[in-house]
This record gives structure tokens, C-alpha cells and sequence, in this order.
């Protein structure tokens, strides 16, 4: 077992053999093992593991990548719904192979899926549970196979998991990664002072989501998230609460900002909320309803910053 407790291995390699040839070595180990198997992977990369496999492979469940990553919070909650039925201690083990085309998506993206690759050391401890994470090291950024390095406690070589001494804790990570900025190319702020302004900002939120072209249940679903924030921001945070709303880079941004201290724990919201407790709730929605979430401050202040890409035009 690895320094943070888990066995969650990261794979770089640079072209298809060395894909294929670790990860059926990863799957057969599995195979013979009698875990419970999952490769979420593009379609063109489960037809390489299926050709490898050959009648093994009907053994395993395949995923499809492009859906299962669309969002991130959702990923994150069916792949642990998927290891809490099978991978429970004592009851059964799962090994899973987990890879989106990362290289297709923005550096926001990339960056808030990273962060979940850091939590999921935290969630991982309770179950039985193996996973490889392989990164394309031909096609992703320096910076990208970095952070990778920085959120695997393990690096397959040669076909073995050995210690990584660049693995760093997830909190820190989560913690550094999404440090919160200044409000950019912002609307004037909106204040929240109080119960009553959340009236207000709902309906202000409802009107600048239509004018971005969301309706129906996608603009339902911003504007509880919105609330969600807002309303932590009044009851955990300190005056002044503020929120804009402004476009970048394709996206639509909602940001709340307090004066209080950023949050004790930054995995909160990452992680499934305790059923035993109320607090937490807020922040693990934002995550279920928009693309990304980042969570930042100091001493001084929390950004909660909501981001949704704009619908596509037809």
C-alpha cells in the first residue's frame, strides 16, 4: 500500500503499445484476482483492451469516457456509487482503469479534474479498491503530467507500482490549485446582506442566465446552485458578501466572495456530505450542477467561483 493509504496509480506513456500493454497487464491481474472490473476509456481505447482481452474481456465493464467525464462532480459520485456496491472491505475488491481525453479539453478543465484526481486519495481509503489513471504523455502539457505526479501516490514502471516521491498531500494540493482571484471583466456587485437579498439574487441570477441561453432545467439548476453559495456565504461567512457574474473564455461565471477565512477543510464539497450532518451540502451540489468549481482565499476572504459552459447554439 502506498504512503497515502491507497492503491491509485498513475501511468505515463507515450504511444498505444505502451497503453495497451500496461493497462491489460493492470486488467488480467485483476482478472485472475476475481475483482470486480471497470475501464472507463474512450470507445477506441476499449476496442484495444477488447482486441488484447479477447474473451476475457467479457468480464469486464466498459464505461464510456466522453460520458461518464462531461461534468466532473457527476463522475466523481457514479464512479464512487460504483465502488462503494462492489468495493466495500471484506465484501469484494474493484479495480478500475479511469482515463478522459483530457488533451480536448481547456486548462480550467483539466485543472478542476486534477483536483478530483487529489480527493480521490481521501475517498478511496474506505473501500477496496484499485485504480490506474493513464495520462497521455505524447499529447498532454508539462504542467498537466506535473500535477499528475503531484495527485498519484504511485507511477507505474515497467509494469510495477512504485512509490512517488512527488505524490503531495490532497488538501494541499486542492488547497494551492484554486487559490480564488479578483473578480474579472465583472457586472457591478451585487450585496448580500442579509436573508432578504437572496430574493433579489435569485432574480438576478435567473435573468442573466437566460440572457446566456439556458433554459428550462439547465437555468433551474444554475440558479440553486447560485443560492446554494450564496446562502453559505451568509450564513458561514463575514461582511461584506458579494456576487458577480461575468463571461470567460466560453464560460459563464458566478463568484461569491466573503470576509471570512477560507474553509477549514478544502475538500468539502468533493467529497459526499456526511448524512449525519447539514453542513456541506451547498458546495457538493455546486459541484453536481456546474462544469467546474473552485473554492479559494486566505485569512481574509472565500471565492466560491461557479463556471458552466454556454449552451451551443443551434
Amino acid at each position: 500500500m502506498s504512503a497515502a493509504g491507497v492503491d491509485h496509480r498513475l501511468l505515463l506513456y507515450e504511444d498505444p503499445a505502451a497503453f495497451v500493454g500496461e493497462a491489460t497487464a493492470f486488467l488480467r491481474e485483476g482478472l485472475r484476482a476475481g475483482d470486480r472490473i471497470l475501464a472507463a476509456a474512450t470507445t477506441e481505447k476499449h476496442g484495444w483492451l477488447r482486441d488484447e482481452l479477447g474473451g476475457d474481456a467479457g468480464a469486464i465493464d466498459f464505461m464510456d469516457a466522453d460520458a461518464l467525464y462531461a461534468r466532473h462532480g457527476p463522475m466523481f459520485r457514479d464512479l464512487m456509487e460504483y465502488i462503494r456496491r462492489h468495493g466495500t472491505r471484506g465484501h469484494g475488491r474493484v479495480r478500475i482503469i479511469a482515463e478522459q481525453s483530457l488533451a480536448r479539453r481547456s486548462p480550467a478543465d483539466r485543472q478542476a479534474y486534477l483536483r478530483y484526481e487529489a480527493a480521490a486519495n481521501a475517498a478511496y481509503r474506505a473501500y477496496d479498491v484499485a485504480v490506474l489513471c493513464p495520462y497521455d504523455g505524447a499529447r498532454l502539457p508539462d504542467d498537466v503530467l506535473e500535477d499528475a505526479l503531484r495527485t498519484h501516490p504511485e507511477v507505474v514502471v515497467d509494469g510495477r507500482a512504485t512509490p512517488n516521491e512527488r505524490f503531495e498531500d490532497p488538501r494541499t494540493f486542492v488547497r494551492t490549485s484554486a487559490p480564488g482571484r479578483a473578480p474579472e471583466r465583472a457586472s457591478p456587485a451585487y450585496v448580500l446582506d442579509g436573508p432578504d437579498s437572496l430574493v433579489g439574487a435569485r432574480t438576478l441570477v435567473r435573468a442573466q442566465v437566460a440572457a446566456a441561453g439556458f433554459v428550462g432545467r439547465a437555468a433551474d439548476d444554475l440558479v440553486l446552485a447560485v443560492t446554494e453559495i450564496a446562502t453559505n456565504a451568509l450564513v458561514h461567512g463575514d461582511a461584506p458578501r458579494q456576487l458577480w457574474s461575468y463571461l470567460d473564455d466560453g464560460r459563464l461565471v458566478f463568484q461569491v466572495r466573503d470576509a471570512g477565512a477560507a474553509l477549514p477543510d478544502p475538500l468539502t464539497g468533493y467529497l459526499p456530505p456526511d448524512p449525519d450532518r447539514l453542513d456541506g451540502r451547498g458546495l457538493w451540489l455546486a459541484h453536481q450542477l456546474c462544469d467546474i468549481v473552485e473554492v479559494g482565499g486566505d485569512a481574509t476572504r472565500t471565492d466560491v467561483l461557479l463556471h458552466v459552459r454556454l449552451p451551443v447554439a443551434v
